[in-house]
């Protein structure tokens, strides 16, 4: 089956127009519709398996938030966290027993839930992947990882030509197993070098706590670590206090981070060494979690969606507040 890519690129202001009119009624289950209006209603899994991450926090409430102003959706969501195969495991196998209409997954491995998606499907639940498309899947909903990278290894790399114009700078980038987020690390690890920064810490991390180690060990061992890209914001956030702990002057340091959560916005807008993040439009992602989900199960519309990334710095102020405004 072909599936075709619609890029979401929504202005912020769109995006939020279209969170202002959610309304709050939400038909309850599969089938059995309870609201007049409704030609049919939805349920509709999303799992994500680092629901520790702010970013992924805040995608759910604005998830459980589109879902009610659609109306007719009940958006079910799992509590997996630390990338808990297990846990996700028990999650998904709970809601193909249910038989909801469709789930959106970001697997922690995509060969231990292929059972599960052939099942799934074979019983006319919808399965679409979260971050990119995989083989089998029904759809996919995600945003440009290789953009998000390709932003901030740029960003970094201008930062540092007039920082450091003689050079003499180290980085570190974290990174991810998770399936889809490969430009996010692979991109800048490659621009770095080739702009004369070498790399001298490459690890996974997807929380403040590893991104606090990873950069407090990488400070010790490479004194003029200056650069410090992170998957995503919460790694970043990490990164940041074992700079401010070590007394570094942040004129001399870049960090940047990705997703954009709010933690990480405000740091940018705070100013000092957190200079920017890649920010996903966090609603038109939700929205773009139900309607894709939707189109999967009726037959009508996109499959395939990929949400805009903005990178948020103090050079657009305006745009930065839009940013952040999302998360009110």
């Amino acid at each position: 089956m072909v599936h075709k890519l619609q890029k979401r690129s929504r202005g912020l202001a769109l995006v939020a127009a279209s969170v202002l009119v959610m309304s709050l009624n939400a038909c309850a289950a599969r089938d059995t519709a309870t609201n007049a209006d409704c030609a049919q209603t939805y349920a509709i899994g999303f799992s994500h398996p680092s629901g520790q991450a702010a970013f992924v926090k805040a995608l759910k409430s604005k998830v459980e938030q589109a879902a009610q102003a659609n109306g007719c959706v009940k958006v079910l969501l799992d509590n997996t966290q630390g990338e808990s195969l297990e846990n996700q495991r028990a999650t998904l196998e709970s809601w193909v027993a249910q038989k909801v209409n469709a789930i959106v997954v970001l697997p922690v491995d995509n060969a231990s839930v292929e059972s599960l998606r052939k099942r799934a499907q074979a019983q006319g639940t919808k399965w679409l992947t979260y971050a990119g498309l995989t083989e089998g899947a029904d759809g996919s909903v995600g945003f440009d990882n290789d953009a998000s990278g390709t932003m901030v290894a740029n960003d970094a790399i201008a930062w540092a030509g007039h920082a450091y114009p003689g050079g003499g700078l180290t980085a570190a980038i974290t990174t991810s197993p998770l399936v889809g987020f490969n430009g996010r690390f692979a991109i800048p690890n490659k621009l770095l070098p080739e702009a004369g920064i070498d790399v001298v810490s490459y690890q996974q991390c997807l929380d403040q706590a590893c991104g606090l180690r990873i950069a407090e060990d990488t400070l010790r061992e490479h004194p003029n670590l200056r650069v410090f890209i992170g998957l995503n914001d919460d790694a970043a956030l990490g990164a940041l206090r074992a700079f401010n702990n070590a007394g570094v002057d942040p004129q001399t340091v870049y960090i940047a981070g990705q997703d954009g959560n709010i933690d990480g916005l405000e740091a940018v807008k705070k100013g000092g060494a957190y200079r920017a993040s890649a920010a996903i439009l966090l609603a038109d992602l939700a929205q773009s979690i139900i309607d894709t989900s939707i189109a999967a199960v009726t037959g009508n519309g996109v499959t395939n969606s990929e949400s805009a990334v903005e990178l948020a710095t103090l050079r657009d102020p305006a745009q930065l507040d839009k940013l952040i405004a999302q998360y009110n």
